[in-house]
């Protein structure tokens, strides 16, 4: 597998002037932070998911595992995947296998990352809307930060982003809301005019921890009540996503 060096893709701002009201020739989000988190959320990552998956229970001769069984826990990583996969296929998963074939899972993923993945519908004219209105962009992901930079590389939406942290750019990861907090002060941003957005728990728990106001996507791969109960609005497309809500919910 080649290996993508880590580099952050922002700088901090210091010296950032107290929230104020924007002036009328203003854009509307100037000086917002808008945080997205990665799979589930920007981009429909698991079918590769599922093919990496499905490439460790080959090794270990099991029988493949389906794209629907895998969704629910495509957000939260290989070691959540694997051993919910062997549950299914009722085997012990020992640690020792555990760590080695989740070394297996990101070699082949990390080589066949954008294959069948894409950007969930309207995820792009949100991307947009956004910019076009002054906002800052960022994604804070559990996946290593390595993997995200590689996936949003290859779909071609890494330069959109101030910031792309991952689960191993910060001490912690999310819900620890140093992972959100580190996020948003690499994008320069301030934690008093910024939002979360996000499909889990994990998601919303990071946001609600940082005193963040927080959108979940009822469509992600674990929008479950917990997640739908502490987040501050839930939505069910993209295209709810306009920026008279986002300001609303950051002023």
């Amino acid at each position: 597998m080649s290996v993508v060096r880590s580099v952050p893709l922002a700088r901090p701002v210091t010296g950032s002037p107290a929230r104020r009201t924007p002036a009328k020739h203003e854009r509307a989000l100037d000086g917002a932070t808008v945080v997205f988190d990665l799979d589930g959320t920007l981009v429909d990552t698991a079918p590769d998911l599922t093919g990496a998956l499905n490439h460790c229970l080959a090794s270990a001769g099991l029988s493949a595992t389906t794209l629907e069984s895998v969704r629910p826990q495509a957000g939260h990583g290989a070691r959540a995947m694997l051993t919910a996969a062997y549950m299914r296929a009722d085997r012990p998963l020992g640690d020792a296998e555990l760590t080695k074939q989740t070394a297996r899972f990101l070699a082949y993923y990390g080589d066949h990352i954008a294959v069948s993945s894409t950007l969930f519908p309207g995820a792009l004219a949100t991307l947009d809307r956004m910019a076009d209105a002054g906002a800052t962009l960022a994604v804070c992901t559990n996946k290593t930060e390595a993997l995200a930079i590689r996936l949003l590389r290859e779909l071609r939406l890494a330069d959109r982003f101030a910031a792309i942290c991952g689960a191993d750019t910060f001490i912690a990861r999310k819900p620890d809301p140093v992972h959100l907090s580190g996020t948003i002060a690499l994008a320069g941003g301030r934690i008093d005019c910024a939002v979360m957005i996000g499909d889990t728990d994990t998601d919303i728990e990071a946001a609600k921890r940082l005193g963040l106001p927080s959108i979940l996507l009822g469509f992600g791969y674990d929008a479950d009540r917990i997640a739908r109960e502490k987040a501050t609005t839930v939505v069910s497309h993209f295209d709810e996503i306009d920026v008279a809500l986002v300001d609303r919910l950051i002023r």
